[in-house]
Formats: structure tokens, sequence, C-alpha cells
């Protein structure tokens, strides 16, 4: 399988693109390429069968304000659209756990919740992502699978290990007819959201 790999120069993005290499044939975008220009997109995405978008999960740092959130949201946006004109059955979407840390720790948060995220680009970035692309496969032109990820390798986060499975099992996921084509999953291997299993 073709695979896509946004945010490759960063270091859950570069994961993957090691992880997935033995069984499929990865297509790694980082900084060299602007996931908001549709010309870009259109020739990345060429035989794509399967995008992994993990650049809303760790954007690049720096840039003058208001640029994050407008990279995150505009990317995002061009690549599902992208996506669907080019036939890309399905995306596989790296969010943050982070965007429910705002309900009460006792509280034994799911996947359905809502998230609570704070006034803050690094956590509004992701949650503009999640929105965008939950619009366009509600549309039932491509299939987006989110995972929400806790820190990478963190104490109380995700393992490197988990994500990688996480993303490999979402890559194959056979999704029956009189379901929905937007799913959420949470991935952690410690902490608050490790307790609850729901919807993982």
């Amino acid at each position: 399988m073709k695979v896509v790999v946004t945010g490759s120069d960063q270091p859950l993005g570069a994961l993957v693109c090691r992880g997935l290499a033995p069984a499929h044939q990865t297509t790694p975008a980082g900084a060299g390429v602007d996931l908001r220009s549709p010309e870009q997109v259109a020739a990345l995405l060429q035989g794509a069968q399967a995008i992994v978008h993990t650049l809303p999960f760790a954007p690049p740092s720096g840039g003058a304000a208001g640029e994050l959130l407008d990279l995150v949201a505009r990317s995002t946006y061009v690549l599902v659209q992208g996506a669907c004109q080019a036939g890309v059955p399905r995306l596989v979407l790296i969010s943050r756990l982070s965007l429910l840390e705002a309900y009460p720790a006792a509280y034994l948060v799911g996947p359905d919740w809502e998230p609570r995220p704070r006034p803050e680009e690094p956590a509004l970035a992701p949650y503009m992502a999640e929105l965008v692309c939950r619009e366009i496969a509600r549309l039932g032109r491509i299939e987006v699978i989110c995972l929400r990820l806790g820190e990478l390798d963190a104490p109380e986060g995700t393992s490197g290990a988990d994500a990688l499975r996480a993303v490999e099992t979402a890559l194959v996921h056979q999704r029956e007819e009189r379901h929905h084509h937007w799913s959420i999953h949470h991935v952690a291997t410690a902490g608050r959201f490790a307790a609850n299993k729901e919807g993982s």
C-alpha cells in the first residue's frame, strides 16, 4: 500500500515512516512540501492509497502569531479535499488527548466526549484539524480515522510502539457499510486516559 505520511520531519511522522516501511511504500511529506498548495498536494497524492496525517499532532514550532493555526487548518482542508479528488479512500488523522485534559481527572473521558481545547494555538490546531476532517468525512467521500495520542514516549503518554500499532491497525481496518466515515479512538499507554479503553 502506498501511504503518504505528513509531518515526516517531526519525531512522530519519522517514526511512522520507519515503522510502516517494511510492509508499505511510504511517501514522506515534511518541510519541503507545502500542504496548503493544491498543486503540491495533488502531485503528492498520485497513486496513494492512504494518508497518515501527523502534522496536527506536532507541527513545526515558531512563526508569527496565527501562523500555526493557519498552517494546520488550511493544510488539513487542502489535503482532505485533494484526497477526495484523487480517490484516496482513507486518512488517519493524528490528534491529541490533551484536548480533553480540561475535564476533571476523576472523569472517565471517552472518545465521544466533546474536546475542550485551551485558547492557545498549539491546542486549537489539532482541534481545527479534527473539525475539518469530521465535516468532510461526513460527506461520505473518504473515511477518516482519528487517533488521539498522549505525549509521545512520555511517562503518562503514548509509547511509540503503541502509536505505531494504532496507525497500522487503522490503515487496514475494515469499515462496515452501516458505520460512519468518521471515527475517533484514544491511544494511551499510561496516565488518566489509559484507564478508559472505550473506543480504543
